[in-house]
């Protein structure tokens, strides 16, 4: 039986019985009609009777990454699949699966690897029985049991997306060498030209240092082959020394996490795939089977729904906590450098949603706030305090002391805050700063933020929505927040503040679900005096004072002629693809004569060199996987760049 992911998503929504048992089974396969191939002698299910593969199918069921999680996490890595949860899921224990087509059929020996680049976008977390190559998923609903929610993404097809073979990850317990020396898609010679010609520094160096740590290449002799490549650069510009000298400790990082995937590893018992049913199970597969492979197929309507447009806008909106902001339920994130303002912004933002009153042109639900405050809890009361002189009380806005561990499962922090969140029914938690209150956090990893993200939704099970507060990346261009980018797939609203030469600090949003990005957010630090000393010194603390929506004028960057002639060249090459190689934007500007018009080709090519940099370091362009890249918000007229 043939359907498309769309027709499964409405067959498993459809689909009720009192045991699981009794629920169809899901295969992305076709089988043969050899029973001997089964351990029992008389099962079709059975890693030698599949002809041919059309998908993926895995389980996850560590119970940390919501099913929201997971599809935001495929959206961001462009993988195209359906995510449904099962029936034993709820909100403190995720349950989930994954389906995830091929282009087209493939021999049966091509799904291992494939399904290595599904588990690699998760981190590595999804169940090890996903690997065999016959298993098969129930998928429906447990009659008495919560119902089953699925979620489609739209994208690529996995086996097409030869990238993710940089982050697979293969099933425990199985000798990772073994995955290497399967893999014959990955090209070392073109990583290492990348590097060599200064096309790519930092992925080829992830991808080949991953690889070799794998394939049990030593430390030294990879950092070795890393350095020869790197010394065939004949333009040893900023950008190569800056990886030249990071070289060491990114291949140190990515060899520490191998050993301790490792070390896990020999921990963890291979388990048995091919178990054999009972008398009854195999009943039931075999009629199954016998549906799928051979016999007609039922076609019903019960169960489906239909919504008319005008049903479809009479369904309730969420509850916004600020209207167009955060809704109920939501995890946002204010990123920015270190004292930028993070913690002057989201304490007013907590205030106004205590008092009920608008801020910066936005309409405000009441409801009380908890603030968390990890870092600098003393600073923080003085903020409060300032808070407090400039727009009067708020009962209900609380700060929270005391909360310095919630990375850790069994954590006497994460259960007393909620405990309290629960008993408190906030609208609003804000965690201030996301590193201080998950001590030890790997930021770089899945595992890592997919906790951070599991204790933030864990804390909106009572209505509340959580702002996390944490640091941008190094570059600070792309207004993404710093680590693994799970972090930043999962968020519904991700608000990245600048501070320009006016000392005006403007809030850019790079991620909106519940509204426009084009948010005019902006203020200014101002101080408040709280009293006088024990020596008559003025005390005071730093304040958010919120400027007018539209009375602050766009940030223009003056860039050089250089830059813009650079600037235009690149949208026209753009031309509605995603990028543009970087090799074809030197061309085009070295052998033209706009960037710079010397009769000296090593001139023009320095004057090229300067100009991508200013625009890199401006954020008007982004240089990714070799390639120069739109930012995330959009394209910026010409008339910005003065």
């Amino acid at each position: 039986m043939r359907v498309s992911l769309r027709q499964l998503a409405a067959l498993i929504e459809r689909e009720e019985a009192d045991d699981k048992s009794k629920l169809p089974w899901f295969k992305m396969a076709v089988f043969g009609d050899n029973r001997a191939a089964s351990p029992s002698g008389h099962s079709f299910r059975s890693n030698g009777n599949v002809v041919v593969v059309s998908g993926i199918e895995a389980d996850y069921d560590g119970e940390e990454i919501m099913p929201e999680d997971a599809r935001d996490m495929l959206a961001e890595a462009g993988i195209v699949a359906a995510v449904y949860t099962t029936p034993s899921h709820s909100p403190d224990a995720p349950r989930w699966r994954v389906f995830a087509p091929f282009s087209e059929e493939l021999q049966p020996g091509e799904r291992e690897r494939h399904m290595a680049r599904l588990n690699g976008i998760f981190g590595g977390v999804l169940d090890d029985a996903s690997f065999t190559l016959s298993q098969s998923y129930y998928g429906g609903n447990v009659t008495g049991r919560p119902k089953v929610k699925t979620f489609l993404v739209e994208g690529r097809y996995v086996d097409t997306a030869s990238d993710l073979d940089a982050t697979a990850k293969w099933k425990r317990g199985r000798t990772k060498a073994e995955g290497a020396a399967n893999d014959n898609s990955f090209d070392e010679v073109a990583y290492l030209d990348a590097i060599a010609t200064g096309e790519s520094y930092h992925p080829s160096v992830v991808a080949l240092a991953g690889k070799w740590a794998v394939a049990g290449v030593l430390y030294a002799e990879t950092v070795r082959r890393l350095m020869a490549a790197f010394l065939r650069a004949p333009d040893r510009d900023d950008r190569w020394q800056a990886r030249m000298m990071a070289l060491a400790s990114t291949v140190n990082d990515i060899y520490a996490r191998q050993a301790r995937e490792d070390a896990a590893e020999k921990e963890r018992h291979e388990e048995a795939f091919d178990e054999i049913p009972t008398a009854e199970e195999q009943a039931e597969i075999d009629a199954d089977i016998e549906e799928l492979v051979g016999g007609e197929t039922k076609t019903e309507a019960d169960g489906l729904t239909f919504l008319k447009p005008s049903e479809c806008s009479a369904s309730d909106a969420r509850r916004y906590v600020i209207k167009g902001l955060v809704a109920e339920g939501d995890v946002a994130c204010i990123v920015g450098a270190p004292g930028v303002g993070k913690s002057l912004l989201a304490p007013r933002l907590g205030y106004a949603v205590a008092q009920g009153q608008d801020v910066f042109g936005m309409r405000v639900r009441q409801g009380s706030v908890l603030y968390v405050a990890a870092e600098d809890q003393h600073g923080m009361r003085g903020r409060v305090a300032a808070l407090r002189r400039e727009h009067g009380d708020a009962d209900d806005f609380a700060l929270v002391a005391g909360v310095s561990d919630l990375l850790n499962k069994g954590s006497e922090h994460l259960k007393r805050l909620k405990a309290a969140v629960k008993d408190r029914r906030p609208s609003l938690v804000i965690i201030d700063t996301l590193a201080m209150a998950f001590p030890g956090l790997e930021e770089n990893s899945a595992e890592g933020m997919s906790r951070v993200v599991a204790v933030a939704r864990s804390l909106t099970r009572w209505g509340a929505a959580v702002i996390l507060i944490h640091h941008d990346t190094k570059d600070g261009q792309q207004g993404l927040p710093r680590g693994h980018s799970l972090l930043n797939g999962a968020l519904d609203v991700s608000v990245h503040l600048t501070r320009g030469e006016d000392d005006i600090v403007r809030a850019r949003l790079t991620k909106n679900r519940n509204g426009s990005t084009e948010r005019d957010i902006a203020f200014t630090i101002g101080t408040q005096t709280l009293g006088l000393d024990e020596d008559g010194d003025s005390i005071t603390a730093a304040v958010c004072h919120e400027l007018d929506p539209g009375s602050v004028p766009e940030r223009r960057d003056h860039v050089t002629p250089s830059a813009k002639a650079a600037y235009e060249t690149f949208h026209d090459l753009l031309d509605g693809r995603d990028a543009v190689p970087e090799g074809e934007l030197r061309e085009t500007c070295v052998s033209g004569r706009k960037v710079s018009a010397s009769d000296n080709s090593d001139s023009r090519r320095k004057a090229f060199k300067r100009a991508v940099e200013e625009l890199t370091r401006k954020g008007k362009i982004i240089f990714r996987d070799g390639e120069y890249r739109p930012p995330e918000h959009g394209r910026e007229t010409f008339d910005d760049l003065v």
